[in-house]
């Protein structure tokens, strides 16, 4: 059976682990590097070659064969008729001879390396490295973003873009130096120009198999980075717990002080409203009290008039019955214990007055100051009502952050089982088959 039917019967089944997988695909790649670093050191690194001597020493054997270079196509057809024509001992001891023996053999060298080497990065790229070193963020979901499984897919996109890139500028290098094979007296004259190609097309190998290699050491390394997330996130939630706790009893040391706050406000309002009742009763005795006194004064003074008239008519010398003259001076005596009774009365109003006056004044500044306190005491309240609030917002969003952790946790855990397991590996390949097969 040939080598390439049976790779590709081989590469039908799925690979028993990740690391035996990598092991395939680091053996092509070290496999390709060793290669082209052979034929570099053979045929390309330190080597100096004078291209144009090498096209007349051409041109002198073939006219030693009595031939032409224009029935030379390539380098194989001319290498074909070197095996069984006679070269003149003269010309094979000539450096330029050999220099162009040299160059005909790096050619079929070159031609049969390149594109096996080529067919095996190709195939270790497109059906192993991309088949199964893979991120598996279909496994996530837009509203949960989590960052090692995004910077592996970024990679992933860059690294597959990377190597499809120089596997296109492989391919084009390759074309290009099969064009240049042609006519095989120019390929010898202008042997600078596909030397460098030959290096470019080289480098390109080795760039690709690098490419490669840390690929697979970025996916090798992809289930470790998971668990580290993992770990950073219990580390994480264990914080997010905590200060969850933190505010639970923050929020009950508020509560309970609002509660205090409330009491204690409920017997400021009663105080304040028992005042400002007492305030309004003081201030309808202390008006009884103006108009009690404002009564006396006006008796008073109506008094003070019946006394002045009184005494007029006992110093009236007009005749008059003795009996007379004595009421009258009973009438007189009598005025006079009224007023001195009224002013009395008046200095009692008085003092109760004052009095009054000065409680409704010590009832007015108490009123007063309890209706701050209560004015006070609400504003605290709704301070403590807001920053209860606070905190509740505050531990909804926690609680949001430790949803959004669990879910990261699970899908981290599932990709990473996904990453780990030989199944995930034998499922890929049945797809990428029955894929295939449609």
């Amino acid at each position: 059976m040939p080598s390439h039917s049976r790779n590709k019967k081989r590469n039908n089944r799925p690979p028993p682990t990740r690391e035996a997988e990598y092991k395939v695909m680091i053996d092509i790649v070290n496999d390709v590097c060793l290669e082209i670093r052979k034929f570099a050191k053979k045929y390309i690194n330190d080597i100096v070659l004078k291209y144009d001597n090498c096209a007349t020493c051409l041109n002198e054997l073939l006219a030693s064969w009595q031939m032409d270079s224009s029935q030379f196509s390539t380098s194989k057809e001319f290498w074909e008729k070197h095996k069984i024509k006679l070269v003149d001992e003269d010309i094979r001891k000539k450096k330029e001879y050999k220099e162009l023996v040299f160059i005909c053999e790096r050619a079929r060298t070159f031609e049969r390396m390149i594109p096996n080497l080529r067919e095996r990065l190709v195939e270790c790229a497109r059906d192993h490295l991309y088949k199964y070193c893979r991120s598996f963020i279909e496994e996530t979901y837009d509203e949960v973003q989590i960052r090692p499984i995004i910077e592996y897919e970024e990679l992933i996109t860059t690294s597959k873009k990377e190597i499809d890139q120089k596997i296109d500028s492989l391919n084009n290098n390759i074309l290009k130096y099969g064009e240049m094979k042609s006519p095989f007296s120019e390929f010898i004259s202008k042997g600078h120009i596909h030397t460098a190609l030959m290096e470019e097309i080289c480098v390109l190998n080795i760039e690709i198999a690098h490419a490669i290699k840390k690929w697979i050491a970025d996916d090798s390394s992809y289930p470790e980075r998971l668990l580290q997330e993992v770990f950073f996130n219990n580390s994480y939630k264990e914080n997010l717990v905590e200060n969850i706790k933190k505010l639970e009893e923050e929020k009950q040391v508020v509560v309970k002080n609002l509660d205090k706050k409330h009491r204690v406000n409920y017997a400021v309002m009663r105080d304040h409203a028992y005042h400002k009742k007492e305030k309004h009763k003081l201030k309808n005795s202390l008006e009884t009290v103006n108009l009690k006194i404002e009564k006396l004064e006006k008796q008073i003074e109506n008094k003070n008039e019946e006394i002045s008239e009184l005494k007029e008519a006992v110093a009236d010398k007009t005749p008059m019955a003795p009996r007379d003259r004595q009421e009258l001076r009973r009438k007189l005596e009598k005025a006079e214990a009224d007023l001195d009774r009224f002013h009395e009365r008046k200095d009692v109003m008085e003092r109760q007055h004052g009095r009054l006056d000065k409680e409704l004044k010590q009832v007015s500044d108490r009123t007063y100051e309890l209706k701050v306190e209560v004015v006070t005491n609400r504003h605290d309240q709704e301070e403590m009502r807001q920053g209860i609030l606070g905190i509740e917002i505050e531990m909804k969003s926690i609680l949001e952050r430790l949803s959004s952790i669990d879910e990261k946790q699970e899908i981290l855990k599932r990709v990473r089982e996904l990453k780990l397991s030989p199944d995930t590996l034998r499922r890929i390949n049945t797809r990428r088959q029955e894929v295939t097969t449609k």
